[in-house]
């Protein structure tokens, strides 16, 4: 029996990618929101996030508390009007897309 497996990167996002999304801002519902807008720690956050980090592997990473990922979370939400990690993800890969198009 044959394993039939796509092996896939680690990380959903190249530090490249993260440049360029820190440098242009996010895309999001047909605007541009600066990225720069989020403090140190949640641009952090938001970084582990678009990586497809779980709160927990967040936590252990930065040597926070999960409750304190979540408080981040809610603030990141609410600073670039987004309701959940999906629209953030979709918003830093609508950015990417839009640049490569533009290319």
């Amino acid at each position: 029996m044959k394993n039939h497996e796509i092996n896939e990167p680690a990380v959903l996002i190249t530090a490249a990618e993260r440049l360029q999304i820190d440098t242009h801002g996010i895309t999001a519902y047909g605007s541009v929101i600066p990225i720069n807008c989020l403090s140190k720690r949640e641009r952090q956050v938001a970084h582990k996030i678009m990586e497809g980090c779980s709160n927990k592997i967040i936590a252990s990473e930065l040597f926070i508390s999960e409750r304190t990922v979540k408080f981040h979370c809610a603030n990141i939400y609410k600073k670039l009007n987004i309701s959940n990690r999906s629209a953030l993800i979709a918003g830093c890969f609508r950015t990417l897309y839009q640049e490569a198009i533009s290319l």
